[in-house]
C-alpha cells in the first residue's frame, strides 16, 4: 500500500461505516412507518443501493496480497470459503425467501432452524467465516474489519427488537446458544427448542 491509497482507505472504511449505520436505522421502526407493508421490500431495495458506494471503492483498489501464503493456506481458505457458501444455501430452506424479500406478506413467528440450534445469527457466522477466507489485501482487510464490527453491532440492535416481541422465549434462547461464534456445538436440544417456540406464540 502506498501513501496514496491511504485516503482511498479510509474512505472506504467510511463507506462501509457508513451503509451499516443506514442499514441498522432503516431496519428499525422508521421504514415501516414510512413505507408500510411495503417496508421489507424497501429495505432491501435500499440495502442493494446503498452497499454499492463501498464496493465500487473497493473494485477500485489494488488488490495487491498483504502476504505470500503457502499451498495449504490457500486451499483451507477457498474450503472454509466454500463451505460457509454451500451452508448458507442450505439454510435458504429454513426460510420464506419471498416474504424475506418483501414479495409477499407474511407473519414471522419466532422458530429455530437446526442452524439457530448451533448458534443465533447463522447468516451472520457464515459471512464472518466467507470474508475472512479471501485474500488478504489492505482494502479487504479494511472492509472485512469494518463488515465485522457492523455484524457485531447490529446483532446486538436486531436482538433488542426481538426481545421487545419475546421477552421471554428469546431471552431463555440467548442463555442457552452462542451469538456469532459456535463455540458450544449443538446448544439447543429438540424438546427445549419446541419449548421456546411454544412460549414465543405465547407472547405474540
Amino acid at each position: 500500500m502506498s501513501d496514496s491509497d491511504l485516503p482511498r482507505l479510509l474512505l472506504l472504511a467510511a463507506s462501509w461505516l457508513l451503509f451499516g449505520a443506514l442499514h441498522s436505522l432503516l431496519a428499525g421502526a422508521t421504514l415501516e412507518r414510512l413505507c408500510g407493508r411495503h417496508a421489507r421490500l424497501a429495505f432491501n431495495i435500499l440495502a442493494v443501493i446503498t452497499v454499492a458506494a463501498p464496493l465500487a471503492l473497493l473494485a477500485s483498489l489494488p488488490a495487491t496480497p498483504l502476504f505470500d501464503e503457502p499451498a495449504w493456506l490457500r486451499w483451507l481458505r477457498h474450503g472454509l470459503g466454500a463451505a460457509a457458501v454451500l451452508g448458507f444455501m442450505h439454510t435458504l430452506k429454513f426460510y420464506s425467501m419471498p416474504a424475506f424479500l418483501g414479495l409477499r406478506q407474511e407473519t414471522w413467528p419466532l422458530t429455530f432452524s437446526p442452524w439457530h440450534g448451533w448458534v443465533r445469527h447463522p447468516w451472520y457466522f457464515l459471512m464472518l467465516v466467507f470474508i475472512w477466507t479471501r485474500q488478504m489485501s489492505s482494502p479487504w482487510l479494511v472492509s472485512a474489519l469494518c463488515i465485522s464490527a457492523y455484524l457485531v453491532i447490529g446483532s446486538r440492535l436486531e436482538e433488542k427488537r426481538i426481545l421487545r416481541r419475546h421477552p421471554a422465549s428469546y431471552a431463555a434462547y440467548r442463555r442457552i446458544v452462542p451469538g456469532l461464534i459456535p463455540w458450544r456445538g449443538r446448544a439447543l436440544d429438540e424438546a427445549t427448542r419446541r419449548q421456546l417456540e411454544a412460549q414465543a406464540l405465547d407472547e405474540s
